[in-house]
C-alpha cells in the first residue's frame, strides 16, 4: 500500500489523527446496476467506502447520499478514500453513486482501518482523477481528466504530449487542406479544431485507447502522474506504462494475463 504525501502541506488521514478501533465499521458496496456512476468510475462490488477528504465516514449511508447530494448541488466533488483488498487509494465523485450499499463486517472494517491509518490524504484541490485503461499485454495508458489550456491552444502538441499518432496525422492533414486551399479556411479550420479539442479533451484520448485496443480499467484521485502510477502498480504489480515513475514490474511471479474483459 502506498503512502503518497510528499507535500509539506499534506495532512493525514485521520487514521493517523484519531484513534481507529476494532468497533469501526464502515459501509461498502454490495452491488453495482449495469448504468450506475459507480461504473464510470470503475469501483467494484465489497469496496469499501473509509473516508471524505481525510476524515473517517463510519456506517451511517444516509449521511453519505446526503453528502454525494450535496456535492452534486455545489459542483465540489468529494475525495472519497476507498479500500479494495489490501489497496487504499482516493476519488473524487461528483455525485451519488447509484449503487446499493451495505454496512461492512467488523473484522473487514478493522482491516481497512489499519490500511487506512497508514494513508495519507493531501489538500482536495491538489487532486484530480486519473483513468487508466490496460491492454492484455498489461501495458497502461493512464491520463488525467482535468481540463488542459493546450489541448485547445496548440491540439498537435497536446497529441504529441499523449502519443496519440493517427489522431496527429488526421489533425495535421486537415491544417495543411485547409492552408493549401485558402488562408481564411485554415484560420476557420484552425477555430474549429481547438473549440472541439476544448469540448472534449481527455475523451479523445480515452477513444483513442480504446481503438489501440486498451481497455477501461480503473480510476483513482491523485496529484500526480507518478502516484497514479503507484496506485496502478499495487492494484496490478505487472502493469507497465510509458515513461514510467514505478520502474518496471517484478518478475518474481508469473501471473495470467488479463482478458479484455478484465476490469
Amino acid at each position: 500500500m502506498a503512502e503518497f504525501d510528499h507535500d509539506s502541506g499534506g495532512m493525514p488521514s485521520n487514521g493517523s489523527v484519531e484513534t481507529t478501533t476494532a468497533a469501526t465499521v464502515f459501509i461498502k458496496i454490495k452491488s453495482i446496476p449495469r448504468v450506475a456512476y459507480a461504473r464510470d468510475l470503475r469501483l467494484k462490488e465489497g469496496d469499501i467506502i473509509l473516508a471524505n477528504d481525510g476524515k473517517l465516514l463510519g456506517q451511517d449511508i444516509n449521511e453519505f447520499g446526503e453528502l454525494c447530494d450535496q456535492a452534486k448541488d455545489s459542483e465540489q466533488a468529494l475525495l472519497l478514500t476507498i479500500c479494495r483488498g489490501d489497496v487504499v487509494f482516493d476519488l473524487l465523485v461528483a455525485e451519488r453513486l447509484g449503487v446499493e450499499l451495505d454496512i461492512c463486517d467488523i473484522e473487514s472494517s478493522s482491516a481497512a482501518a489499519s490500511l487506512f491509518s497508514k494513508h495519507h490524504v493531501g489538500p482536495k484541490d491538489h487532486y484530480c482523477n486519473y483513468e487508466a485503461l490496460r491492454d492484455i499485454h498489461r501495458h497502461v495508458v493512464l491520463y488525467d481528466t482535468k481540463y488542459s489550456s493546450v489541448a485547445t491552444i496548440a491540439p498537435p502538441i497536446w497529441l504529441m504530449q499523449h502519443r496519440a499518432w493517427e489522431p496527429l496525422v488526421a489533425v495535421s492533414a486537415a491544417y495543411a487542406t485547409a492552408f493549401a486551399v485558402h488562408w481564411a479556411v485554415f484560420i476557420i479550420t484552425s477555430l474549429l479544431i481547438a473549440v472541439y479539442f476544448h469540448r472534449i479533451q481527455f475523451r479523445l484520448i480515452r477513444n483513442y485507447s480504446l481503438f489501440t485496443e486498451h481497455y477501461f480499467w480503473h480510476v483513482c484521485a491523485a496529484r500526480n502522474t507518478a502516484e497514479a502510477q503507484i496506485i496502478c502498480r499495487h492494484l496490478d504489480p505487472k502493469c507497465i506504462f510509458d515513461y514510467s515513475h514505478v520502474g518496471p514490474p517484478a518478475t518474481s511471479t508469473v501471473e495470467p494475463e488479463p482478458t479484455q474483459q478484465s476490469s
